[in-house]
C-alpha cells in the first residue's frame, strides 16, 4: 500500500520510447507536455486542500486483478488515504500506516522527499521537475467533447523499479484522469481519479491516527530517536 501513488502505468507496445532512442536525458523531453503540466501543477497548488476519490487495480504476473477504492485528502503536507485494507495518515511530521487486516500500525517518521514510497498527488506532478525522468505526449484524442491526452514517462536511472509511466490528462477540464506504472517484475498499476473536490476546511485529527478508536491494534514504532 506505501506504493499507492507511486505505481500506475499501462505498457504500451508501441510507445515512443520503443520509437525513438534519443529520450535518454531530461533535455529530451517534449516542451508541449511540459506546458500542460505546469499548468496542471499550477491549479493543484492553488487548492488550499483536495480530496479525491479513486480506484486503484493492482495486476500481477499470474494472479487475478486485486481493484480498491479509496479516498484520499490533503491540505499541504498533511494527508490521509482511506482504503478496504489499510489507511494511511500523516500530519506533516508523522506517517501512520494502518493495517487493518492484521490490526497493526507502523509508524514512521514524514518523509517529505516520497523516499517512502508513497507519493502524494502534488509530489506525482513534481516528478517531472526533478530531472529524473524524460517525458513526452504520446496520443492526443476526443472523448465526449474533451481533449484527452496520454504523457509518458520513462525513468533515467536504469535501476528504477519500473520501466514507464503513463499520465492520462483531460486537457479540455485541466485535470488528471489516470496514471499507470509498469514495473520490470511484470506488475501493472493503475490508478483512475473518480472524483476531485479542492478547498474542503478538515479536522487536524483527521490526519492523525488514533489508537483509542481501534481496540487491539498493535503499534510498531519505526521513527529514528
Amino acid at each position: 500500500m506505501k506504493g499507492i501513488f507511486v505505481v500506475i502505468m499501462i505498457f504500451l507496445t508501441q510507445s515512443v520510447w520503443s520509437q525513438n532512442n534519443t529520450y535518454t536525458k531530461k533535455n529530451d523531453s517534449d516542451p508541449k507536455a511540459k506546458v500542460l503540466l505546469d499548468k496542471l501543477k499550477k491549479t493543484l497548488d492553488s487548492y488550499s486542500s483536495v480530496e479525491m476519490k479513486f480506484t486503484l487495480t493492482l495486476e500481477f504476473p499470474k494472479k487475478t486483478p486485486e481493484v480498491q477504492k479509496g479516498n484520499l485528502i490533503q491540505a499541504g503536507k498533511k494527508f490521509f488515504v482511506k482504503m478496504d485494507q489499510q489507511d494511511v495518515y500523516c500530519d506533516g511530521k508523522t506517517t501512520w500506516v494502518h493495517f487493518k487486516k492484521n490490526k497493526q500500525v507502523q509508524v514512521s517518521d514524514y518523509d517529505e522527499s516520497g523516499g517512502g514510497g508513497f507519493l502524494s498527488p502534488k509530489e506525482l506532478l513534481n516528478m517531472y521537475q526533478t530531472g529524473k525522468f524524460v517525458y513526452s505526449i504520446t496520443e492526443q484524442r476526443t472523448e465526449k467533447g474533451s481533449s484527452m491526452v496520454d504523457i509518458e514517462f520513462k525513468p533515467l536511472d536504469a535501476k528504477s523499479e519500473f520501466s514507464k509511466m503513463r499520465l492520462t490528462v483531460n486537457k479540455t477540464a485541466n485535470k488528471v484522469i489516470s496514471l499507470r506504472v509498469f514495473s520490470k517484475d511484470g506488475s501493472r498499476y493503475i490508478l483512475f481519479l473518480d472524483s476531485i473536490i479542492p478547498n474542503q476546511k478538515y479536522d487536524p485529527s483527521t490526519f492523525v491516527f488514533n489508537a483509542k478508536s481501534f481496540p487491539g491494534v498493535r503499534v510498531e514504532d519505526l521513527r529514528i530517536d
